[in-house]
């Protein structure tokens, strides 16, 4: 084989390597935006889900709190001021020392329901968890649920208090608030505990009744639905935290919240 056929044949083959290389670089640019385009629209919709999740969140918050303003409205603060149309309506002014007893009985009364109205407010916007703090709004839940008079409740908490983000403490109050509302309605229970503990890494919340209790291994079944148990577990791996419940006929609940630190800064 002749010098030049040697020299046309090199350039024929580095003219199809170099063709090669063109074609798998296009091909790589190509899969590689199309990956990152993919990757873009499932972030897209990832965040949109979540801002979705954290939107419906924060309306059965309000949902839930309304109802509960409702109840105490007609329970405590319409029987206190009950109670003080009475009285004063049986003040006699012709009896001096009976009408400043009953007067300042009246005073009393009125003013620990006007603080009781204040609390209220407090409550009327999500808002009251950024200024309260997440283990403070689950006390007033507990408060309200002890007012009634036919529960226990005992609260635990150990380590400092960490502030998270705005989103991931108004999932998790709602995720306590529906446990205890799951904890009225289902589980026939007289006592309940919760043991918030802010360890070195993250947080940890269990809840524990001494109710009827239930199968948890059945807790995807149509006939347990109701108690959302899933859709809590979803709202946790929104914001990287686990969401579990375990259970048993006749051995009551325990609910465990796990939420990691953030990464730090």
């Amino acid at each position: 084989m002749s010098q030049e056929s040697k020299i046309i044949i090199a350039i024929v083959a580095t003219t199809i390597f170099l063709l090669m290389a063109v074609f798998f670089v296009i091909v790589l640019a190509a899969y590689i935006n199309k990956r990152k385009k993919g990757l873009l629209a499932e972030q897209k919709a990832m965040q949109s889900a979540y801002e979705n999740e954290l939107l419906k969140t924060q309306l059965e918050v309000q949902e839930q709190t309304f109802q509960q303003i409702s109840q105490e409205i007609h329970d405590n603060i319409g029987q206190s001021l009950s109670f003080i149309k009475l009285t004063i309506n049986t003040i006699n002014l012709n009896n001096y020392p009976d009408a400043e007893t009953k007067l300042n009985e009246s005073k009393f009364q009125l003013t620990r329901t006007i603080q009781d109205l204040r609390n209220l407010s407090k409550s009327l916007n999500t808002d009251f968890i950024n200024r309260s703090g997440l283990v403070n709004s689950i006390l007033q839940q507990i408060e309200l649920l002890k007012k009634t008079g036919l529960y226990q409740a005992e609260v635990n908490m150990q380590g400092e208090e960490k502030k998270y983000s705005l989103q991931a403490e108004l999932i998790i109050f709602r995720i306590v608030q529906e446990t205890l509302n799951n904890f009225v309605k289902h589980a026939a229970a007289a006592n309940l505990k919760i043991d918030i503990l802010y360890e070195e890494k993250r947080l940890h919340i269990i809840i524990e009744d001494d109710g009827v209790g239930f199968d948890s291994d059945l807790v995807n079944s149509s006939h347990l639905s109701g108690l959302g148990l899933n859709n809590m577990a979803n709202r946790m791996r929104l914001i990287n935290g686990s969401y579990s419940i375990k259970s048993a006929p006749g051995r009551g609940s325990k609910t465990e919240i796990i939420l990691p630190n953030p990464p730090a800064a």
